[in-house]
């Protein structure tokens, strides 16, 4: 990322389900003004009851116009808080994010409810056996699959950063959550990044209208982890989205 071209802004950064935000340290470690990191683990899970009791919990913390980027739940997070109109959020980039992690019948593009309850089911008997399983599924598909494979096992042997009664609840709130409403009236700017590979959940790109003010980008061989092999692919498509920003917002 082209440190010259970045406007001077905070960026607030929102790790996923049962992950530690630093995994995504390859997209923000050159961002040239402040950085806070938020990670989805047990101090924050525990004094929330859903996706936007974190976002307003966050909203207390980081009130300053910042742009916000959150992966996968942490995505929802953030739309959440963009949703709120406080003024801090000045501009989202979403990483393999979604409006809602469910399927149904008008919905295509999450999560079978089939294998939802399968996994839910698991990691409520062996919760660290199936964080693994889930750590995996992020890459599964992936162009690059042996290089991020490599790349995991940093990740795998720290174990889960979440204990298991806050995996199981926050695992709930990707049950619950419905944001397709909110994605598609949000009208700060907002780029997605979707993998085209995605095995968690199917790239809901084009699926669902959003306003102009928001982009929408697939990478090409990119599965669930934005990071990786294919964390240089998202920081040219995030600066140039930053570059529109500038004169607009900055």
């Amino acid at each position: 990322m082209n440190a010259q071209r970045v406007p001077m802004r905070r960026l607030v950064v929102v790790g996923g389900w049962g992950v530690r935000v630093e995994m995504l340290e390859e997209l923000y470690r050159f961002w040239p003004g402040p950085i806070e990191l938020v990670s989805l683990g047990d101090d924050l899970i525990g004094r929330c009851e859903s996706v936007g009791q974190v976002a307003d919990e966050l909203l207390s913390r980081y009130a300053e116009p910042s742009v916000w980027m959150g992966w996968s739940l942490g995505a929802q997070v953030v739309m959440e808080a963009a949703n709120r109109g406080a003024g801090a959020v000045s501009a989202v980039i979403t990483l393999a994010g979604f409006p809602k992690f469910i399927a149904d019948e008008r919905w295509l593009n999450g999560m079978s409810v089939e294998e939802f309850g399968v996994f839910s089911r698991g990691l409520s008997r062996e919760a660290d056996r199936y964080w693994v399983h889930f750590l995996l599924l992020m890459i599964n598909g992936s162009a690059s699959v042996l290089s991020e494979r490599q790349r995991l096992k940093k990740w795998l042997g720290k174990g889960s950063p979440v204990s298991k009664v806050n995996l199981v609840k926050s695992l709930g709130w990707l049950e619950q959550t419905d944001q397709r409403l909110l994605w598609s009236q949000v009208d700060i700017p907002v780029l997605h990044i979707t993998g085209a590979c995605d095995q968690v959940v199917a790239t809901w790109a084009g699926a669902l209208e959003t306003r102009s003010s928001s982009v929408e980008v697939n990478v090409p061989g990119m599965a669930h982890w934005p990071g990786g092999v294919f964390a240089e692919d998202c920081c040219v498509v995030i600066e140039k989205f930053l570059q529109s920003l500038e004169g607009v917002n900055a």
